[in-house]
């Protein structure tokens, strides 16, 4: 284990994609699961709170920390019948290499997917553009080794409830409590295809089954710490075909029922005016026929060869009224995905004076059907205080990217945020949704997790307290210690 001490190795940890900066007081680097353990326990010996860190690619600031930043670089991948274990460390984009020469697939790639870690996805539950059919990364978990301050490192897996409730010590305590208050639990959900507050204790019994891997995921290294992951894959589907529309705001609900409707494996919304305010125009321009303002690409994937069959089942469909472009070639399909993929880098860099897209609302998420009242919530909200925006998104999901143009400085610029925040949340929750759909609650959601649950909070709450009392593990992210 190396300690990093040196002004210059801390101020580059300091920040995530997130505005906060917070500067470290140490950083360890483990290179080993003793190495983890060792490094809670010097952390917890000194009273130093714990950061757990990936690639710093958290927007809700949740990976920077005023303690010990945790690093782990371990990268290894080891393919197995239905399943890849993996260390924490390894790149998103280099477990898909690893999985393609077995032709396996783990489905969940964030937009990040090429600087991202493993680590990362499973503690923030990331998801991506083909949640719409696959879901996200709790999904895939099907078992975990997580270290805990005190106590060491062990698996998660699932188990059959009986034998969960009878876990030793910590586990067999969490599974009563999440057993016992199932109902609060299942009141509380949200009726979405992702969400990423809060803890995801819905997933916890399942078919059976108690599954402590699926409350470790998501709970972005406030529990515990992952040093490896267990991950299901499944055969890559042979062959895709892209479509690509165009529409207005008005007309985004439409377009997205129209082609939701046909079963893809993605459906995404890309605002066209990043592009332009960028000048990088040229990505995009032979997918724009019209001047609206906004593109959706719906993909199909298991198509093989032949894609004609789907094809004419769009232009059979009330899809077709939008006039879609064909993509069938890879080569073409890629390049598309490519430019959709710049959207967030691109927008990271639009400035006006002192004015910056922040974040706070990026992350929303309604019921799939209920994409069209979002759009309305978010449009007026952002008008209403005369806000320029830029809104990207899985329009599939309902998960909205809305950024507006603020200056995130000072008392007044950071009350405006949270007026704004205040607002949007409540209009979300009424729409049935979540506070963040993929990027998690870090420290800038934290305080408006208990609002949206209510009847189980307090049950999260606790779980807080079971498995780290003393709350050194990233305190003030995703849940406030009761």
């Amino acid at each position: 284990m190396k300690k990093l001490t040196d002004a210059a190795a801390l101020l580059e940890l300091s920040r995530d994609a997130g505005l906060a900066s917070i500067l470290p007081r140490v950083a360890y680097r483990a290179d080993t699961e003793e190495d983890v353990a060792a490094a809670l326990g010097e952390a917890a010996g000194e009273g130093l709170p714990v950061t757990p860190r990936g690639a710093g690619t958290g927007i809700p600031t949740q990976s920077v920390g005023r303690g010990a930043i945790l690093l782990q670089d371990r990268a290894a991948a080891e393919v197995r019948s239905g399943q890849v274990v993996c260390e924490p460390g390894i790149v998103k984009a280099e477990l898909n290499r690893v999985l393609a020469g077995s032709g396996a697939w783990m489905p969940v790639d964030p937009s990040s997917y090429a600087s991202c870690t493993v680590g990362g996805m499973v503690a923030n539950n990331s998801s991506g553009v083909r949640t719409v059919k696959y879901g996200s990364t709790v999904d895939y978990v099907e078992g975990l080794r997580v270290a805990v301050v005190g106590e060491g490192v062990s698996a998660k897996a699932a188990v059959p409830v009986g034998e969960g409730v009878s876990l030793p010590g910590k586990d067999g305590r969490a599974v009563s409590l999440i057993l016992e208050n199932r109902r609060l639990i299942s009141e509380d959900e949200r009726k979405v295809t992702k969400n990423s507050s809060g803890y995801r204790l819905e997933k916890v019994i399942h078919d059976g089954k108690a599954d402590l891997s699926k409350l470790f995921a998501g709970s972005e290294g406030t529990l515990g710490v992952v040093t490896q992951a267990a991950l299901r894959t499944s055969p890559k589907p042979e062959g895709r075909l892209l479509f690509v529309v165009e529409a207005s705001i008005e007309g985004l609900g439409g377009a997205a029922s129209a082609f939701r409707g046909l079963g893809p494996s993605a459906l995404e919304l890309v605002d066209k005016s990043v592009f332009r305010v960028m000048g990088k125009w040229d990505r995009i321009s032979k997918y724009s026929r019209s001047e609206d303002p906004y593109l959706i690409f719906c993909e199909f994937d298991g198509v093989g060869d032949d894609p004609s069959s789907r094809v004419e089942e769009v232009a059979e469909s009330r899809a077709a009224s939008f006039d879609p472009m064909v993509l069938s070639s890879g080569s073409e399909i890629a390049q598309a995905w490519d430019a959709r993929n710049e959207t967030l880098t691109l927008a990271q860099d639009i400035r006006k004076g002192s004015k910056v897209l922040v974040p706070g609302v990026e992350d929303l998420v309604a019921p799939p059907e209920r994409l069209g009242d979002l759009v309305r919530l978010l449009v007026g909200e952002f008008e209403k205080r005369g806000l320029e925006y830029i809104m990207y998104g899985h329009a599939g999901d309902a998960n909205l990217h809305a950024r507006p143009l603020m200056d995130p400085s000072g008392p007044e610029g950071r009350r405006a945020i949270e007026g704004l925040m205040e607002d949007c949340f409540e209009g979300v929750w009424r729409l049935g949704g979540s506070i963040t759909g993929e990027h998690g609650d870090g420290m800038l959601r934290a305080k408006f997790v208990e609002r949206q649950y209510p009847k189980s909070y307090w049950i999260m709450q606790e779980l807080k307290q079971l498995y780290d009392p003393r709350g050194l593990l990233n305190p003030g992210v995703k849940v406030v210690s009761a």
